[in-house]
């Protein structure tokens, strides 16, 4: 096993919570209000507030739906 050598989250498809929060385009509040209504899962068991590229892409796709709705 290689120490020393830690591969990014982004580059392995995940975000903290300051970088889902530009890659949203919304505060880091604002994340923290979506995981809290559940709009947003974070990966559970892990100590920091990670959430998965996958689960950001859906949560946009979703919004994108919505805005279609209501137009």
């Amino acid at each position: 096993m290689t120490t020393g050598t830690q591969i990014p989250l982004r580059d392995r498809g995940a975000f903290k919570i300051k970088e889902a929060a530009v890659y949203l385009g919304v505060s880091i509040v604002q994340v923290r209000r979506y995981i809290q209504r559940r709009l947003i899962t974070r990966l559970p068991g892990i100590r920091h507030v990670v959430i998965t590229r996958a689960e950001c892409d859906r949560f946009l796709r979703e919004q994108e739906d919505i805005g279609k709705l209501a137009a």
